[in-house]
């Protein structure tokens, strides 16, 4: 298993800065780029991996260095302290014996097809009918009609209608 940490730092000041990483333990980990640049108002991440499983009692350190960018002199450090902590009992739980699940409620058995034809709930055929005979009702002040006003649809409800009317067909369709 590959345990990494990582250790977020970002460069506050409006020049570059140039980092490197030690460690007390370099045979241990990896370090993905143990050493580059931080860009003016720029964040990078040091990732540091195990290379082996490491024991309990374990305690490293590591240090990152900031230097100024073209130069040997140290600006600032940070100091990391990686201990590894005891692992967790694991605990035994009895396995029950494997079962066959139930199948879903929605699937379609044998006993309700007929000739490999999915049976339509009547339900959803009598919404798509009732939407479909409202879009073809006349518009509210813009179709002049012999039907009583009541039964006149404005845009917005036809709108709706016809939202309603897609979501029905696509039930339709999915069977």
């Amino acid at each position: 298993a590959v345990v990494s940490t990582q250790s977020g730092h970002y460069g506050r000041d409006s020049y570059t800065l140039k980092y490197k990483v030690l460690c007390t333990a370099p045979r241990k980990y990896h370090v993905i780029e143990s050493e580059g640049l931080i860009k003016s108002h720029c964040r990078i991440d040091v990732v540091i991996r195990h290379k082996e499983p490491l024991d309990e009692s374990t305690l490293d350190k590591f240090q990152i260095q900031l230097f100024d960018n073209g130069s040997s002199t140290i600006r600032g450090h940070k100091q990391v302290t990686s201990h590894v902590l005891p692992r967790k009992p694991k605990v035994t739980v009895q396995e029950a014996p494997m079962q066959q699940l139930p199948p879903p409620e929605h699937q379609v058995t044998e006993s309700n097809t007929d000739r490999g034809q999915h049976r339509m709930d009547p339900l959803v055929l009598l919404v798509a009918a009732v939407c479909g005979m409202a879009l073809l009702l006349p518009t509210w002040q813009v179709d002049s009609s012999t039907l009583p006003p009541y039964l006149h649809l404005t845009i917005h409800q036809k709108l709706v209608v016809a939202y309603v009317l897609g979501l029905v067909t696509m039930v339709i369709l999915h069977f």
